[in-house]
C-alpha cells in the first residue's frame, strides 16, 4: 500500500472514531474532550461559576447557589390599564417582558452550556472535578431531579430535558392570556402574570370565586422577574408538563430550535379548558408573533443606538 493511501485510510479511520463536536441543541462548535484534544480549551470557554447567570462571582460562595427568578427584582408591572390603541398596548407590554424573558432563558441555556460540557466529560469517562460535583448538586437541587447517579444515562436524560430555556412566543403568549395582558387584579397587586398558585396560608391573593374547600392562593411575587423565572421553573420541573419537555428535546434532537407552537401541546393540564386552552393559546401565538418581533427590533434599535 502506498503512503498515499495509507494516510488517506488513517484519516476515515479517525473521522469515524472521532465523536462529533457539533452540539446538536446549540449548533455551536465544542470540544470533543477525547483525550488531550481541546480540554484545556474548553475550560477557559466553559469557566466554573461564569456560566451560572453570567455572574462575575462565584454563585457558590459561601454556600449561596444562585437560584431562577431572582434577576431584575426592581422590574414591576407597569400599568397597562389606561391604553387605548390594541397595537400600542401590545407593543409596551412585549417590549416591557422580553429583556426579563431573555435575561432567565439565557441564564437556562448557560446552564445547559455546562451541563453538556460535563455531560461529554463523563462520555469520555473522565474524572469530575470537584467544583463541577458541587455545581451538579445544586442543579439537582433546583430542578428537582430524582435520579442523582451523574454516571448514569437516565440522570442526563431528565437533566438535558429540564435545563432548557422556553420559547419566548410561548412565555409571552400565557403572560397575555393569563393576565388580560397585564391588567388582572393578580398581575397588578401581586406581579404575577401566569395565574401560578401556592398552598400556604397567606402565600398570596385568594380569589373571589374559590370554592370553599380549597385552600390554593395565588401567588404574589415581588417583581416580575420572579413571576417569570417561577412560571419557567414550573414547566422545567413539573410532572404534568413531561409533554412539553418531550417535545422540546425531540427538537434538539434533530438539531431545531424548540417551537412555541408544538410545545403549547405539553400544557392540557395548565388549564381546566384543555384542548380548548391550547387552541387559544396558538391562536394568540399566531396573531402576536409580529407584534413581538417588531417589539424585539425597537429594542434592539434603541440599544444600539
Amino acid at each position: 500500500m502506498t503512503r498515499i493511501a495509507i494516510w488517506v485510510t488513517g484519516a476515515m479511520l479517525l473521522t469515524v472514531l472521532t465523536p462529533d463536536s457539533i452540539h446538536a441543541d446549540q449548533g455551536l462548535m465544542a470540544p470533543s474532550h477525547a483525550p488531550n484534544q481541546g480540554l484545556r480549551w474548553a475550560r477557559s470557554a466553559v469557566t466554573p461559576f461564569q456560566t451560572y447567570a453570567l455572574d462575575q462571582q462565584p454563585a457558590f460562595a459561601a454556600g449561596q447557589f444562585r437560584l431562577a427568578s431572582y434577576g431584575r427584582r426592581e422590574a414591576s408591572l407597569p400599568d397597562f390599564t389606561d391604553y387605548r390603541d390594541v397595537h400600542a398596548k401590545k407593543m409596551s407590554f412585549f417590549g416591557f417582558l422580553l429583556p426579563l424573558v431573555d435575561e432567565e432563558n439565557e441564564r437556562l441555556l448557560d446552564l445547559r452550556t455546562r451541563l453538556n460540557y460535563i455531560y461529554e466529560h463523563v462520555r469520555w469517562d473522565r474524572e469530575i472535578d470537584h467544583e463541577d460535583k458541587v455545581w451538579l448538586h445544586d442543579v439537582i437541587e433546583e430542578f428537582r431531579i430524582s435520579e442523582t447517579n451523574v454516571h448514569s444515562e437516565e440522570f442526563w436524560e431528565i437533566a438535558l430535558q429540564r435545563v432548557d430555556a422556553v420559547p419566548d412566543h410561548l412565555v409571552l403568549a400565557q403572560a397575555a392570556n393569563e393576565s388580560a395582558w397585564g391588567t388582572s387584579r393578580f398581575a397588578r397587586e401581586g406581579n404575577n402574570l401566569f395565574g401560578q398558585w401556592c398552598f400556604r396560608q397567606g402565600c398570596g391573593q385568594v380569589p373571589a370565586d374559590r370554592p370553599a374547600d380549597a385552600t390554593y392562593e395565588v401567588a404574589r411575587f415581588d417583581s416580575v422577574s420572579q413571576s417569570i423565572g417561577s412560571y419557567m421553573h414550573n414547566l422545567n420541573t413539573g410532572r404534568t408538563y413531561q409533554q412539553l419537555r418531550e417535545i422540546r428535546s425531540e427538537a434538539r434532537q434533530k438539531g431545531q430550535q424548540p417551537d412555541a407552537n408544538a410545545m403549547a401541546a405539553g400544557l392540557m393540564s395548565y388549564s381546566e379548558r384543555g384542548e380548548d386552552y391550547i387552541t387559544e393559546l396558538r391562536s394568540m401565538i399566531r396573531h402576536n408573533a409580529g407584534v413581538i418581533e417588531e417589539a424585539r427590533i425597537r429594542l434592539e434599535d434603541g440599544a444600539s443606538s
